[in-house]
């Protein structure tokens, strides 16, 4: 968690727990990420992960997001940057099967996690 802390800090983001309708986002110009308070805390570290790999990501980009393609490929690598840092915090020790479901990740995501 102190990674994901410290990610936050070098890059200049500030993160601001509120009451939302979703999980969480990124505002590239406030350098701000929003994450729903009502989350559990472990819920919260995955929201705060996968808006890094957003704000890690896709900064220059974000423009594009409001199409179609490059939201899908925007999303499934802010997922990508999320599951890699849960996957190295656990020392690699995962249950494939489980991430996928936990995750709601299709088959074609067991080839990124080998």
């Amino acid at each position: 968690m102190d990674i994901m802390f410290d990610l936050l800090e070098e890059n200049g983001i500030e993160l601001v727990l509120i009451n939302l309708e979703k999980n969480g986002y990124y505002n590239p110009v406030l350098k701000t990420m929003f994450v729903n308070q009502a989350l559990d805390e472990e819920d919260q570290k995955e929201v705060i992960l996968h808006e890094l790999g957003h704000a890690l990501n896709h900064n220059d980009i974000s423009v594009l997001y409001d199409q179609p393609v490059f939201k899908f490929k925007m999303e499934n690598e802010a997922t990508s940057f999320m599951m890699n840092h849960l996957i190295k915090e656990y020392d690699g020790h995962f249950n494939y099967s489980d991430v996928l479901e936990n995750y709601n990740l299709g088959l074609g995501w067991e080839c990124k996690l080998k």
